[in-house]
């Protein structure tokens, strides 16, 4: 209606003869004609802004949405009986009966010798560190803590410089927590950090000694341990789960 009107004047204006009286209604039709233009402009500038403001909001709530999820996932992880190893461990898969070891069989066709004189059976050669290993993180995984405990430990004890003692130490720490022995759990853990700190068990003993810290109430000494997974392992699993599990202890 505005606009009509600004246009009719226009139109009469423009057959009169240009006085100053003219000049100055001419002036004032341009000017209405740039304010007009103007307003369009800023109507089409705030409903742009409207439009981005609806889809960052949608955009909050599906960030809310992947936040949940991912900590749901990472309360599920913290389930032994849900997977087999940790995050950030590469453990062989245990041993089977008839596996790739059984399956070797002997080449040679050479006549066979004479049978053994000597009774009884001969003797079996001793298990190394992989055997041991297998034996005792199947024990964790069904459950049988106690023995696990012992497994690792005889591992520990045959062959100290093994490449599994972190791996080791480190379900042994498990074990007595899943023992609810507290105690012992961050004993165990604070070793697999004095002695392998390097080890990719280093951030979950931190992480797993800030959680027993907690079931004893120790909050100050809980909150120490998770702080130091996020500043020190930033981009390890265990440092978003330290984040979550400091939110709770707030």
């Amino acid at each position: 209606m505005r606009r009509a009107r600004v246009l009719c004047l226009a139109g009469l204006l423009a057959g009169c003869v240009p006085t100053a009286d003219f000049r100055d209604l001419r002036d004032e039709v341009r000017k209405l004609q740039k304010d007009q233009g103007r307003a369009a402009q800023q109507a089409d500038v705030t409903k742009k802004l409207e439009d981005l403001d609806a889809k960052i909001a949608g955009l909050r709530v599906a960030q809310q949405g992947l936040d949940r999820k991912l900590e749901d996932l990472l309360r599920q992880a913290e389930d032994p009986a849900r997977r087999q190893e940790p995050d950030g461990g590469h453990e062989e898969a245990p041993i089977q009966p008839g596996g790739p070891e059984a399956a070797q069989e002997p080449t040679s066709h050479a006549p066979a010798g004479p049978p053994p004189t000597s009774g009884g059976p001969e003797p079996q050669p001793a298990p190394g560190p992989t055997v041991l290993y297998n034996q005792a993180y199947n024990d964790y995984l069904k459950g049988h803590y106690d023995l696990a405990i012992s497994g690792f430990g005889e591992l520990l004890k045959k062959f100290p410089g093994s490449s599994r003692s972190a791996h080791a130490q480190y379900w042994i720490g498990r074990s007595h927590s899943n023992n609810q022995d507290y105690r012992r759990a961050i004993e165990t853990y604070e070793r697999v950090i004095a002695d392998y700190p390097k080890s990719d068990k280093a951030p979950a003993a931190f992480f797993e000694a800030g959680l027993a810290h907690a079931e004893l109430g120790e909050i100050a000494k809980a909150r120490e341990r998770l702080t130091q997974v996020i500043e020190h392992y930033p981009r390890s699993n265990e440092a978003s789960r330290a984040r979550l599990k400091l939110a709770d202890l707030q």
